[in-house]
């Protein structure tokens, strides 16, 4: 089936986005083109990864896997280490680099978005603290469970925001890349991007190939959510995540990214969740 329309108002969200209960947590998430629960795009997610994995250990004896391949596929990447995911994933990421540089060139001067949308309610994570969380060093550590296709990520402090080291794959399109400025959005240099002025934090920045090409901008925006507008007992927040892509991206490229991108609001707002309750992350006081 379908879904409706892209809508970010409560009342539009509460009729057209999936309204799912994560690990006792209640998520209204949207963006894919297709009703589907975020474990059916998290399990597909996995077979890609696995199917790519073992293609690349070739003979090389596989340590003893669960068999859920969500939880297989992240035993499976700490086995390896990320040093060793990086080498033996190079094939792909040239070929990816490839890809990219095709759509580049069938490119005009518009841009396309993928979006994933989500608002949870978590009982001690809000929009600011959820922005803490995703600049502190635990959201690194969280980086590998976040999704099957997350292979390493590496996140430094600057100047103006973070920068990151990624590698990553969207249905097999394993790529490595660089966010080098993920800070406040620049409206000036990026028009396309979507004002969302109820949103007050906003944080963009572009994605580059190891050539220095960009090949996407990525726009995350933030705010709380009432739970009585969702008819839920607590507060939350609303995550609008878009990746923007040329114009000449196929439309299955869109896709993949979406779904990719529901997969990372619930397991990472989880694992924020998570760590508050362990002590291992500690909100600054506003």
């Amino acid at each position: 089936m379908l879904k409706k329309s892209f809508l970010i108002t409560a009342l539009a969200l509460t009729a057209s986005a999936m309204n799912e209960t994560i690990e006792g947590y209640n998520f209204f998430l949207s963006g894919p083109q297709t009703d589907e629960p975020k474990s059916q795009y998290e399990h597909a997610a996995a077979d890609k990864a696995m199917s790519i994995l073992k293609a690349r250990l070739g003979n090389e004896a596989l340590p003893d896997l669960p068999d859920d391949n969500v939880t297989a596929v992240l035993e499976l990447k700490k086995y390896l280490g990320t040093d060793k995911l990086k080498e033996m994933l190079k094939p792909d990421t040239t070929d990816a680099d490839m890809k990219w540089h095709a759509i580049i060139a069938d490119s005009g001067d518009g841009w396309k978005p993928a979006d994933g949308h989500g608002v949870v309610f978590l009982p001690n994570v809000s929009a600011s603290t959820y922005a803490l969380w995703y600049a502190s060093p635990n959201a690194d550590a969280a980086n590998l469970a976040a999704n099957p296709e997350h292979y390493a990520k590496d996140t430094v402090q600057t100047a103006t925001g973070l920068a990151s080291q990624i590698l990553e794959g969207w249905d097999g399109v394993t790529t490595n890349f660089t966010i080098p400025n993920f800070g406040a959005p620049n409206r000036t240099a990026d028009p396309f991007l979507r004002p969302l002025p109820d949103f007050p934090i906003q944080q963009a920045g572009d994605k580059v190939l190891r050539d220095g090409t960009r090949f996407g901008v990525l726009h995350l925006a933030l705010r709380d959510a009432k739970g009585a507008d969702y008819g839920q007992p607590i507060d939350g927040f609303e995550l609008y995540a878009t990746v923007w892509y040329q114009d000449g991206i196929p439309d299955r490229y869109l896709e993949q990214e979406a779904r990719h991108m529901v997969i990372e609001i619930v397991n990472l707002s989880l694992q924020c969740q998570k760590d508050i309750e362990s002590g291992s992350f500690v909100p600054i006081p506003a």
